[in-house]
């Protein structure tokens, strides 16, 4: 009995292992030109081109999108084979998550070239400030958008207001996503290229598992326009 209760726990343990191994690798994978970029520029800086950037940008929405989902599922449902769903909301909400990545990041790159230019050229006047506020403000709407997305057909401009409405409402929880990412940025500082790529299934499993509470309110509110996945 007490043999049988060990090996269900090391079977479980290791489907989970196998399943974040998997999960990771496909995510790298629908990511293989920004790493292939990100590796070049590395060797040699020179080459970095802020419109390059932005094109092997694109596929990480979706890719997100499609992380959000599988981990939503899988913590909805235990499910420890979480990794087989990720190619399936991949292309399942390929085009909102693209839709919501694009605006996003399209507003960001104006933003950061603006801020450039006025840390530049005008540091006194402090305006740059301004910008890099709207930055992440931005990225913390995404912290919402993507998880809200993965579990809700929803417009974009309302998608956006229920973000922020959101972001505003959980602020602790959005103190605490920001706060994470930020020890995570230079925690990477510190490691293996190699290492960044089993960084985000973990990452967007702590963020789902707080973000239910949101998704489940939501689920019991008759919000127009929302229908669930």
């Amino acid at each position: 009995m007490k043999r049988e209760f060990y090996d269900k726990i090391i079977y479980t343990l290791t489907n989970y292992f196998v399943s974040f191994l998997q999960a990771s690798l496909y995510f790298a994978i629908s990511n293989i030109f920004l790493i292939v970029y990100f590796i070049f520029t590395l060797i040699n800086p020179n080459i970095f081109n802020l419109f390059v950037l932005f094109l092997v940008l694109l596929p990480f929405g979706p890719s997100l999108g499609g992380l959000y989902s599988m981990c939503g599922k899988s913590l909805r449902e235990k499910d420890m084979f979480f990794a087989s769903h990720y190619f399936k909301y991949y292309k399942m909400n390929f085009l909102s998550n693209l839709k919501i990545w694009f605006f996003i990041t399209s507003i960001c790159f104006v933003l950061l070239i603006d801020l450039q230019y006025f840390y530049l050229n005008k540091t006194s006047s402090g305006i740059y400030i301004f910008f890099k506020v709207l930055v992440i403000f931005l990225g913390l709407i995404s912290l919402y958008a993507f998880p809200i997305n993965s579990r809700f057909y929803i417009k974009l401009k309302d998608l956006l207001l229920t973000s922020i409405y959101y972001m505003i409402k959980k602020f602790p929880l959005t103190i605490m996503k920001g706060a994470l990412i930020f020890l995570l940025f230079y925690i990477i500082k510190s490691i293996s290229i190699i290492f960044l790529i089993f960084i985000p299934v973990p990452l967007c499993f702590i963020f789902m598992h707080y973000d239910n509470i949101l998704l489940n309110e939501l689920e019991k509110q008759s919000v127009s326009n929302i229908a669930q996945i």
